[in-house]
């Protein structure tokens, strides 16, 4: 009996759940007729179907902007930054939509700091990885024609390439690095209360964070995440205050 109930478990699930190239074109359909809410709905169903790409947050963050939820569009951006950095159209919506956020939290200009990061955010870890084995790939061929020809220039040529290969394995362990260590959030709820410890107690309030900013994760409870953002301020909010980007 128990078994045949798994069966029509599973069974339903199938028949209920939704071919997500079919929820896409609804979702874009919506857009195009201005039913941003029913769009929103679309993607997000997509997403509850652990299927990602660039494309699909592009969208869902258009449909949140039109909707003026600036917080969820900007998460939406930032997901599809991380799989595809180098998306002009995205940039160029996140860049948008950090102007509509009140009281943005943004890292201080500093020129050399912006160009380490623009550096880092522009490649994903997979960029350097095979930027490196590439560069490997032709120090072999070289050393081949080295030892074929004895060429005092495909000496220096392979030198280039052994400083190239460190610079590229560098950059990925320091990209390596980089992801692990930069688990962020997108603060959900206007005026979410910031406690110094995970619990709710006017006592223990630190400081209020607005909507659509961007702060770090440092540990997690089963209702609480522990937090921390750029001006120096830590503490606990409650989970559903929060979309972590991951």
């Amino acid at each position: 009996m128990r078994k045949q109930i798994k069966i029509m478990i599973l069974m339903m699930g199938i028949v209920f759940s939704q071919d997500p190239s079919d929820l896409f074109k609804s979702g874009n359909d919506s857009y195009n007729n201005k039913n941003y809410l029913a769009a929103t709905n679309s993607y997000e169903k997509i997403l509850s179907q652990n299927i990602y790409n660039s494309e699909l947050y592009y969208n869902l963050g258009n449909a949140y902007y039109k909707l003026g939820d600036f917080a969820n569009a900007r998460w939406s951006y930032e997901m599809g930054i991380i799989i595809d950095p180098r998306d002009k159209d995205i940039v160029h919506n996140l860049f948008l939509v950090k102007q509509r956020i009140a009281n943005t939290l943004e890292v201080p200009n500093s020129n050399i700091l912006n160009i380490i990061n623009n550096f880092f955010a522009s490649f994903t870890l997979q960029d350097f990885i095979f930027f490196s084995a590439t560069v490997l790939l032709l120090m072999s061929f070289s050393s081949v024609i080295h030892r074929l020809t004895l060429s005092r220039f495909i000496l220096i040529v392979q030198y280039f390439l052994l400083i190239i290969f460190f610079f590229g394995t560098t950059c990925s362990v320091i990209k390596y690095s980089w992801d692990n260590n930069s688990n962020y959030g997108i603060i959900l709820n206007d005026e979410t209360q910031l406690y110094s410890a995970p619990f709710i107690n006017d006592n223990i309030k630190i400081s209020t964070f607005f909507s659509g900013n961007k702060v770090k994760i440092e540990q997690t409870t089963n209702s609480w995440i522990e937090i921390s953002s750029i001006d120096g301020r830590k503490g606990w909010i409650r989970l559903e205050d929060i979309r972590t980007l991951d």
